[in-house]
């Protein structure tokens, strides 16, 4: 027994001490030359816990734009292939971490901090001393892979791997992008420490201005501020809303970033609303000339007017019929009739009979006109002269039935033509012990009453009311009477004994 288990060991100890060697010298020989090494020994190696250390979120590779070599800078972990033209041979070239590349029968040459045009002619000297009147060429073939930190106001603040040359929005965006408390526009691009760019995205996201949105190298740290001061752009621009505000930005700098003026907009009446410390408003008009030079300051509201509020155009406003609702601007004498192919169209579950056009009159009360549109449309010959400010209002057909009063369970119950009062009372649980459903008042959804009873037929929209039977009341009428004749003859009893 003491042999089988020693033998076991042996075998167990033999297979560990055989298959990591062999693990690792497989993992160096079968390595692509050109894939990048990783830049640090992974933690879990080092007898720490990787998921207890914040690791970089690696972005994807891809470019926005092919490297320029005369402004891409070098540096450890950039992969080069050169190619020599008369032999056809190819050597593939690897930034140490000491910032050189090691060439064959040539020694070291300098790269980091070199521009790939710079370290062109760096190896063409070199390699002057070694290959004589010999062609090539030398290609970046994969960056190197460096980390940006970005931190602040971002949502996952820390470290981003990044392949060269990648720009600043990729690492914000990596990084979870700004928070609702983080600045846009005064973006810092830090090196040891110091501020050495502000940058504004939002300029880069809504003008396009390809330099608010650089390239990003090492040793940079990418910093997100608080918000500071901001305004409101509010009225006919196109992204009205709140606006971080930048010094020494005047109105038309506002407009701008909300998306400029709409083609409603009223550009000869722009207002400015600005708050003074002692919350005093005062209010500035002017046109778009005199925006261009208004300063703008925190707490400000810029309101652009729509053009179409002002005296001298007429309009109608329609509410409902599924159409075109809104403003709609109207002809000098246009009646009812040649208005309406311009709703589009009418849907026939809007309730086309029962309209009405709301009508504000001279001494400020409102008076309401009902029309028949159905009819209207068919060319009835009655029509309404239309004004300006009228609301044409086409209520939508109700495909239900509300039940009310004295039921089990009131509400509202799904419309079926042709069934009577009684079957929908019995679909809201039947009347309650004081109920009655011979007892019923119907109204329509203008309050147009009728009395009705179980057989009564019930219409679109319009509710049950079911009351009380005529014993219940006349028993609560009894027994308040008994009731006040007991109160009447206690105050009599003590005012006798008083007495």
């Amino acid at each position: 027994m003491l042999i089988r288990v020693v033998s076991s060991m042996m075998i167990l100890v033999m297979i560990l001490t055989s298959v990591a060697p062999a693990q690792g010298l497989t993992t160096r020989r079968s390595r692509d030359p050109f894939k990048p090494v990783p830049s640090s020994t992974p933690m879990s190696n080092m007898g720490v816990d990787s998921t207890a250390v914040a690791q970089p979120r690696v972005i994807p590779r891809g470019f926005d734009a092919p490297v320029d070599p005369k402004t891409y800078v070098i540096g450890p972990g950039d992969q080069f292939l050169m190619f020599f033209k008369s032999t056809g041979q190819e050597i593939p070239l690897r930034v140490l971490p000491e910032g050189t590349v090691l060439v064959p029968n040539a020694g070291l040459v300098r790269a980091a901090g070199l521009t790939i045009e710079a370290f062109r002619a760096e190896l063409a000297r070199t390699l002057s001393s070694f290959y004589r009147k010999s062609e090539f060429f030398c290609e970046l073939v994969i960056p190197r892979e460096f980390v940006v930190y970005v931190l602040g106001e971002v949502t996952r603040p820390g470290p981003v791997a990044m392949l060269p040359p990648f720009r600043l929005d990729t690492a914000i965006t990596a990084a979870g992008g700004i928070t609702d408390n983080g600045s846009e526009r005064s973006v810092e691009i830090r090196k040891q420490g110091e501020p050495v760019r502000t940058v504004d995205q939002v300029k880069f996201h809504r003008l396009g201005d390809v330099t608010m949105n650089p390239m990003l190298h090492e040793g940079q740290i990418v910093f997100v501020p608080s918000r500071g001061l901001a305004c409101d752009v509010v009225g006919e621009v196109w992204r009205p809303g709140t606006y971080e505000l930048l010094a020494d930005e005047t109105v038309m700098d506002l407009v701008a970033l909300a998306g400029g003026f709409t083609t409603n907009a009223e550009q000869g009446e722009i207002v400015l609303e600005q708050l003074s410390q002692d919350e005093q408003v005062t209010i500035f008009k002017m046109d778009a000339e005199a925006a261009r030079t208004t300063p703008v300051t925190d707490r400000d509201v810029i309101v652009v007017p729509d053009k179409r509020s002002f005296p001298g155009i007429d309009y109608v406003r329609v509410q409902g019929g599924g159409g075109r609702d809104g403003r709609i601007y109207l002809q000098e004498g246009e009646t009812l009739q040649s208005f309406l192919p311009r709703f589009i169209r009418l849907r026939n579950d809007f309730d086309l009979p029962h309209a009405r056009i709301e009508r504000k009159t001279g001494d400020g009360t409102f008076e309401f006109i009902p029309v028949d549109l159905s009819k209207v449309l068919e060319g009835d010959s009655v029509d309404v002269k239309l004004q300006t400010g009228d609301v044409i209002n086409i209520p939508k057909l109700e495909d239900v039935v509300f039940v009310a009063g004295e039921v089990v369970e009131p509400g509202d119950i799904d419309f079926q033509r042709g069934l009577p009062a009684g079957r929908y009372i019995a679909m809201a649980g039947g009347p309650s012990e004081r109920g009655s459903i011979d007892k019923l008042q119907i109204f329509d959804s203008y309050g147009n009453r009728r009395d009705a009873n179980r057989d009564s037929v019930v219409y679109r929209g319009e509710t049950i009311l079911v009351k009380r039977r005529t014993g219940v009341i006349l028993g609560n009428l009894f027994f308040g009477f008994v009731s006040l004749t007991s109160l009447f003859l206690s105050v009599y009893a003590v005012i006798q004994t008083s007495d």
